[in-house]
């Protein structure tokens, strides 16, 4: 259930009887905030409340979220990890699948839900979804593969007393003092912050097994994830069900997710200690820092704590290359390989930008999806969507390899649109070539990965979903600085079975955008007005 186009496994069997149409109407608004008890600011939230509510649908529901924009911004909803197998439109990607819903708008997202697992929903306008548009989305099967009594979700996030814009514009100022101001994120659990540990405690019934699923939504850097005397069981990652693994701990890179069994003590007279710790990987002047956050385990409100001075939790690197998919699947093989080599630099817009080949991504004005649709043969082109986009064409179910050098001192999360990928080599660029990890006869599938600073990855993918799909940073702030692609697939295949509703032109209006044409909204190739840079400074 987890794989795009010829390797999407048919659920009809599971029969239509019981697949409904999931109907929210959310408004989404300003409203004000204060998760950590420390400060109020303003908000982004669902009908005027924050933080907007869990979503939970079956396989084979249709999802339909009716969103109107009641901000003075641009907005829109991306269910992160879902394929959108033929509902591109759907994706909302600003700039690459949609133009936004401008304010007083609205737009409905009408998605089929043929995967199962953890996602999650959040806005796709630069770092907004950082101000709380932010929710999870969970998708069940008919039949779970595995037993549990209760099903908890653990979204471990960042709260900052600053709005994301402001600080998107500190990060992409031309002076250096500024940029290099150190903002601080406050850790949450499940939107809730502080030292209050009554504020995020999970609570646990001696004997049961907990399923928690892990959710990192904090934008800004990875989670490390434990509980004193417990360990966990590994059994999901992405929306890909994978066999038992036990690990004490579990790092988690901005929007990734993870499904983990814990057995309950057979005792309710010790309560425990939880760790979510972030570390802070966005810009020098948070220094890179280890943020220590500690939750409650509550057997009983009368327990007393076990003391945790020394813990039990071991913090060693979780290597998801070595999990093994429950449904087994061949990996593709490998027809066009895209190497991208992952840098940060000072560019002659004297602004710090982040890079793939040292091309930072600039939003077209024209939707990459509008220009596919209405170019003919010439979106066939890169070009045509604009040097800035990093477009990049693939044929139809074309095998894609992608090598990932991360030549930054931080670490990335990559998230790719509308596929999972087939994890197949791990490594360190500084280290002996031979000393690497492969993966096992049936990779590892997911739709995130982490590549640590002076390291790279490989993985692979089939390009079998017709549309535009970004491969991007999933750090919110490297997004907004630059470190994304788009990926052209199939642009024939696109332009024979795709018609925008007529919502997504309307709103493209609304911000007097065009509705055809190349990434200027121009004739052909006609982008003389639309500069190539920025470059990279000689010598950095």
């Amino acid at each position: 259930m987890k794989l795009t186009g010829v390797y999407l496994l048919s659920f009809a069997a599971f029969g239509s009887v019981l697949a409904k149409r999931v109907h929210l109407d959310w408004n989404i608004e300003y409203v004000q905030i204060n998760p950590d008890g420390e400060n109020s600011r303003r908000g982004i939230g669902i009908n005027g409340k924050w933080p907007p509510p869990e979503v939970h649908v079956n396989l084979g529901d249709t999802l339909v979220i009716h969103a109107t924009n009641r901000l003075q911004e641009v907005t829109s909803l991306h269910t992160h990890g879902f394929f959108q197998n033929g509902t591109n439109y759907y994706d909302g990607a600003i700039g690459a699948t949609e133009c936004g819903i401008p304010p007083g708008s609205n737009f409905t997202y009408e998605i089929n839900v043929v995967q199962t697992g953890t996602y999650w929903i959040h806005s796709h306008n630069k770092a907004q979804w950082l101000d709380g548009l932010r929710t999870p989305l969970i998708s069940h099967p008919p039949k779970e593969v595995y037993k549990y009594d209760e099903d908890m979700v653990v979204m471990l996030e960042a709260f900052y007393h600053r709005e994301a814009a402001e600080i998107e514009d500190q990060l992409l100022s031309t002076s250096e003092a500024t940029r290099v101001s150190p903002f601080h994120p406050y850790m949450l659990v499940n939107s809730a912050g502080g030292s209050d540990l009554q504020k995020t405690k999970l609570k646990f019934t001696p004997g049961k097994t907990y399923r928690l699923r892990l959710m990192n939504v904090s934008g800004t850097g990875m989670v490390r994830f434990g509980i004193e005397d417990h360990d966990m069981r590994v059994i999901e990652v992405d929306g890909t069900d994978v066999e038992e693994k036990v690990t004490s701990s579990m790092q988690l890179s901005v929007g990734q997710r993870a499904s983990v069994l814990v057995t309950a003590k057979s005792r309710a007279d010790t309560n425990y200690i939880y760790h979510a710790d972030i570390f802070t990987d966005i810009q020098a002047g948070v220094a890179r820092a280890t943020l220590p956050f500690e939750g409650l385990v509550e057997y009983s409100p009368t327990a007393h704590l076990k003391n945790a001075s020394v813990s039990t939790v071991s913090w060693d690197f979780f290597q998801d290359i070595d999990l093994v998919p429950i449904d087994k699947v061949d990996p593709p093989g490998v027809q066009k390989w895209v190497p991208l080599e992952v840098r940060t630099s000072i560019y002659d817009d004297q602004r710090e930008h982040l890079a793939y080949n040292n091309r930072t991504f600039v939003r077209p004005k024209v939707p990459s999806l509008v220009t596919a649709l209405t170019t003919g043969y010439q979106a066939y082109y890169p070009d045509v969507y604009g040097f800035k986009t990093y477009p990049v064409i693939l044929d139809t179910h074309e095998d894609v390899e992608i090598a990932i050098f991360n030549y930054d001192v931080n670490s990335h999360p990559f998230h790719l649109h509308g596929h999972q990928f087939f994890i197949v080599i791990r490594g360190a660029t500084n280290k002996d070539p031979t000393k690497r990890l492969l993966a096992g006869k049936y990779p590892m599938r997911r739709d995130t990965i982490t590549v640590p600073p002076l390291s790279y990855a490989v993985v692979r993918f089939r390009a079998d979903n017709p549309g535009v799909w970004l491969f991007h940073c999933h750090m919110a702030y490297h997004d907004v600085q630059g470190l994304s692609l788009t990926f052209i697939e199939a642009p024939y295949m696109i332009a024979n079975s795709t018609k925008l509703p007529p919502q997504l032109t309307n709103n493209c209006k609304l911000q007097d955008i065009p509705v055809s044409g190349n990434a200027l909204g121009k004739i052909g190739l006609d982008l003389a007005d639309d500069p190539r840079g920025p470059f990279p400074l000689t010598g950095f």
